[in-house]
């Protein structure tokens, strides 16, 4: 019976080893397939910018940008063939928002516009909504500080003509609000990193010329590193378009101007305007920055080539 007894007790205590054994094996191939991932993903993390700076003021700059996908906007225009009767005939929400065959539309009169000088004399213009691309200024292994690589809007920086900071300025309260929600889906919004209470907000003076985010140093320089064109819906919507050599668009900075009512921005060519404009200027593109979490799975990298 002791006998019995005792080869009971060993083949009762070799069952939980070799559990043990089987679920530390287990976890073992799980903490390797995690660091597998885990390397296979910062394979593909994207990098600092890194620029190159002209010797004259004409000579082209250059910046090695990384870029990423996050969030959607209206942006491309629709036209010609593309410009279907169900796009033109679906049901558009107070927004001027409607969904046609899962593809997202906006749909804008003259009366939407921020300035009406670029619309033309259609009644309505079409727009798709199309993931927003941003240009990575930093990624510190924990977050990746994004800039717009294009006006995405234009907007006053405050609607009324009265000395204001960005602080109190309608621009800030847009970005934040009405941006931040309509760009963003719930999942994403999560993933955005705010700091000093905004969650969306703009290039400031002392950023653009910050050669660690891939601007040129010099603010006095026409540079490509900070010359942007709008969408064709921030163009629809009134931002301003020029500067032959460099198509680029005039954007708001979040720093005040010279006078208590003006606001930095950037000119088409790339030129920091300290000097700033109205803060009811009405042709001024949007550009928006933030911070996202890198270990996010709702970015996306984009392709290097921009249009």
């Amino acid at each position: 019976m002791r006998q019995k007894a005792k080869r009971r007790i060993q083949k009762y205590t070799v069952l939980p080893v070799m559990a043990a054994i089987l679920l530390t094996a287990q976890g073992i191939f799980a903490q390797t397939s995690d660091a597998a991932g885990k390397q296979a993903k910062e394979g593909e993390l994207p990098k600092n910018p890194v620029h190159h700076c002209a010797k004259q003021n004409y000579d082209p700059d250059d910046t090695d940008w990384s870029y990423v996908c996050f969030g959607s906007y209206p942006q491309r225009e629709v036209k010609g063939k593309a410009l279907t009767s169900a796009v033109t005939g679906a049901s558009y929400d107070a927004n001027g928002d409607a969904l046609v065959d899962g593809t997202k539309y906006r749909r804008i009169s003259r009366d939407d516009t921020n300035y009406g000088g670029f619309f033309g004399d259609r009644e309505y213009r079409y727009f798709k909504w199309e993931p927003i691309r941003w240009r990575v200024l930093s990624n510190d292994g924990s977050a990746l500080f994004l800039m717009a690589d294009k006006g995405l809007d234009c907007k006053d920086y405050n609607e009324e003509f009265i000395s204001v900071a960005w602080e109190d300025c309608t621009l800030r309260d847009w970005l934040n609000s009405e941006f931040y929600t309509g760009a963003f889906d719930s999942g994403e919004q999560e993933a955005v990193m705010g700091r000093t209470g905004d969650k969306v907000r703009l290039l400031s003076l002392e950023e653009a010329v910050d050669p660690s985010y891939g601007f040129c140093r010099d603010d006095s320089m026409n540079s490509v590193s900070r010359s942007l064109k709008p969408s064709d819906y921030a163009h629809a919507m009134g931002a301003y378009t020029g500067c032959d050599d460099f198509a680029g668009c005039n954007y708001w900075l979040s720093s005040p101007g010279s006078t208590e009512d003006s606001a930095a921005g950037i000119t088409c060519s790339g030129f920091v305007d300290k000097t700033g404009s109205s803060v009811h200027n009405i042709s001024s593109a949007v550009v928006p920055v933030l911070r996202i979490d890198l270990s996010s799975d709702l970015w996306s990298l984009a392709e290097t080539k921009t249009e």
